[in-house]
């Protein structure tokens, strides 16, 4: 019986040997480290003031503890940042954070001197104020060219943009040559934010060639330097001369097709033989264009055809010469000259014996009737022009082929 009992022991035995050879560094790490959890976030919203006005659009605002960013919100609405709504954006502020440690408020980088204890949960409606450093840069200003240049129109109507990057545009003004300056309008109504379209409609112009220039002021009140004004230079159109209505390509355009053609439309008939080659042309940024010129007078329309397709990424500036016009009113045969015999020319047209032409149609009304013998007969007498009218000025746009 004894030598039974020894041999229940041994298991016994065995399992405390087990136990003492397991080491120390079995148990695991984390029994005796516990994990540091983020504390709950404490929420901000509230006004925004820089300088004496609201905050505009786009303001970034930060919160820091310690030095360290411990959150930030962009601006959606001026003079705001985050909303009380329980949906609303907020500056949440989170991060291993203690209870009443102190957070301290940033705008654009800008130190608030603004603070609040942190709280983990909270949230709080803190309105903040910040004086940015002296604003010393002006604004920029951009203008929109005027199409079409020539115009018909004496009292055009020019669009822009000015932008500052550190304060509102207060306002734009503009000058035609060597006049005074004269208050733009905002497009929206008010200058107020750091990017303002502006508009303007110049006072009545005479015929010939003008520059407007265009200043704008910030509310720290900067203004544009002379050097970097806005401008653009266009001409005026005497009343009657033609101009170009529309182009194809489009002026700035790219991606042209390599085989396409190039159209300018004009707003009355023209004169083909004022439309060649020498006064229709088409040069590239890399080398001359040879092509042939065409004249439809049922449209209004001169075409040049290049000779061979276009350069892949060239870029391609067409100029009409202001030596095209427009027909000679009342040269119903085309020999350049009126007289008795296109009178006969007018009446065979009325009578249906000959075809239509451009001289015909004296009045240019798109029609050929007794009122364009009248015409004929006020030319000859002399009581009205007896010469075709030009472009008011050379008029040219350019285009890039696609690659």
């Amino acid at each position: 019986m004894k030598r039974k009992r020894g041999w229940l022991l041994y298991p016994l035995i065995i399992l405390a040997v087990v136990l003492c050879a397991v080491p120390a560094f079995a148990v695991p790490a984390f029994a005796d480290t516990p994990t540091k959890l983020p504390s709950i976030p404490h929420a901000f919203y509230g006004t925004l003031t820089m300088g004496g006005s609201d905050a505009p659009v786009g303001t970034v605002v930060t919160a820091k503890v310690g030095g360290v960013q411990c959150g930030s919100i962009t601006t959606t609405v001026a003079g705001q940042y985050g909303g009380s709504g329980a949906f609303d954006a907020k500056l949440t502020v989170t991060g291993e954070i203690a209870t009443g440690a102190t957070i301290s408020f940033f705008v654009n980088d800008v130190d608030t001197t603004q603070t609040y204890a942190f709280s983990p949960g909270g949230v709080t409606e803190l309105n903040l104020t910040v004086t940015p450093p002296d604003d010393t840069t002006a604004p920029s200003v951009v203008i929109t060219a005027l199409t079409p240049d020539p115009t018909s129109n004496s009292t055009p109507t020019l669009t822009g943009t000015a932008t500052d990057t550190e304060s509102n545009i207060s306002s734009v003004e503009y000058k035609v040559d060597a006049g005074s300056w004269t208050a733009a309008t905002a497009s929206d109504g008010a200058f107020d934010s750091l990017s303002e379209g502006y508009t303007f409609t110049t006072a009545a112009l005479a015929d010939g060639a003008h520059t407007v220039y265009v200043r704008a002021t910030d509310a720290a009140s900067n203004t544009t330097a002379e050097a970097d004004y806005a401008s653009d230079g266009f001409t005026v159109a005497p009343t009657g001369a033609p101009s170009v209505s529309a182009t194809s390509p489009a002026a700035g355009a790219t991606d042209v097709a390599l085989d396409a053609v190039v159209t300018a439309t004009f707003s009355t008939a023209m004169d083909p033989s004022t439309i060649t080659t020498s006064s229709f042309a088409l040069t590239s940024d890399r080398a001359a264009v040879s092509g042939s010129v065409s004249y439809d007078s049922s449209t209004n329309i001169a075409t040049f055809t290049p000779d061979a397709n276009l350069d892949a990424g060239a870029t391609y500036t067409v100029t009409l010469s202001a030596s095209i016009t427009s027909v000679v009113p009342g040269d119903a045969n085309g020999d350049g000259s009126v007289n008795a015999l296109d009178i006969t020319k007018v009446e065979r047209v009325i009578a249906g014996l000959d075809t239509s032409t451009l001289g015909a149609d004296a009045n240019d009304d798109s029609a050929v009737n007794a009122l364009d013998i009248t015409k004929v007969e006020r030319v000859i007498a002399g009581l009205d022009a007896t010469a075709g009218t030009s472009l008011a000025a050379e008029y040219s746009w350019s285009f890039t082929a696609v690659q």
